[in-house]
This record gives structure tokens, C-alpha cells and sequence, in this order.
């Protein structure tokens, strides 16, 4: 498996605790509905910057992140 695929796996898992639409999602990491299922089906696309911008906005490290 590999480190994209566990980045979203736990970016998604985040996404589900905090209760956030896939509209919210979208909104934090400035894509489209369409890109977002495009990060669903090949998460090796999305950026460090967009990864970190998600952790900021759901108040979660990089640490915490890989380690859920």
C-alpha cells in the first residue's frame, strides 16, 4: 500500500469523524466534485500543499494523520 493511498485512506476517515460533506471537503482543498473522485480513485494526485491545507482546516497534524 502505498503512502498516497494511506493519506487519503486517513484524510477520508478524518473527514467522516468531523462530519464534513464531500461539497466542504471540496471547498477546503479548492477542487471540484469531479477531482475528488478522481482523488478517490488515484489518491497519488493530491499535493502536499492541498494534504496540509486539509490538516489545517480539520486541526489535525501530519503525525496524528499517518498514525490513524
Amino acid at each position: 500500500m502505498s503512502i498516497s493511498i494511506i493519506i487519503w485512506s486517513n484524510i477520508s476517515r478524518q473527514q467522516y469523524l468531523q462530519g464534513l460533506t464531500d461539497k466542504q471537503l471540496c471547498e477546503i482543498l479548492g477542487v471540484t466534485s469531479r477531482t475528488l473522485y478522481n482523488y478517490r480513485q488515484d489518491p497519488s494526485a493530491l499535493t502536499m500543499k492541498q494534504v496540509q491545507l486539509v490538516l489545517d482546516k480539520m486541526g489535525v497534524d501530519m503525525e496524528a494523520l499517518l498514525l490513524s
